[in-house]
């Protein structure tokens, strides 16, 4: 009898470790990293610079196409003011967010078709590098990266203009 539990035990065990998939590092960088995203299209539709520049890395590096970007988080804040003082904006995932992670780096690539909503009566002009369309599609890649306190944020934003 006691032979016949331990050969159930040892079955059920060995099911148990076919059946359950492990959670291990690399899955929950990659959730944090999902939610990271999922922040950052709620603080663009939100307006919310604050929650905007949470999820950046303080090193952080803007490379818009075609012009020469920024590189600092408050270089970026001021970048947002006027940005979003002009419009609201609407962001469509075309092609969900691909993540190849590289130890405390990531490089994250996506697109996203960005609808801007002008404001008739805002008249500050857009900064150097800002979507002006009313309608923008892009393929993205990103590069996260893990700050001191171990948070995933971004370190460099770039895209190019797909239609």
């Amino acid at each position: 009898m006691i032979k016949t539990i331990k050969i159930f035990a040892t079955g059920l065990l060995a099911l148990c470790t076919l059946t359950v998939t492990p959670i291990t590092h690399a899955d929950s960088d990659h959730e944090e990293i999902l939610a990271l995203y999922q922040g950052w299209i709620r603080a663009v539709q939100g307006s919310d610079i604050d929650g905007y520049v949470n999820g950046l890395h303080p090193d952080v590096s803007l490379r818009p196409p075609g012009v020469t970007g920024l590189d600092g988080r408050e270089n970026y804040r001021v970048f947002l003011g006027p940005v979003f003082e002009t419009a609201r904006y609407e962001i469509k995932v075309d092609v969900p967010h691909s993540i190849t992670m590289m130890g405390d780096a990531a490089v994250v690539e996506y697109d996203y078709t960005i609808k801007r909503i002008v404001d008739a009566n805002a008249a500050a002009g857009l900064p150097e590098g800002a979507l002006e369309g009313e309608s923008t599609t892009s393929h993205y890649i990103d590069v996260v990266a893990k700050d001191d306190s171990g948070a995933w944020k971004i370190r460099l934003h770039s895209w190019s203009i797909t239609l």
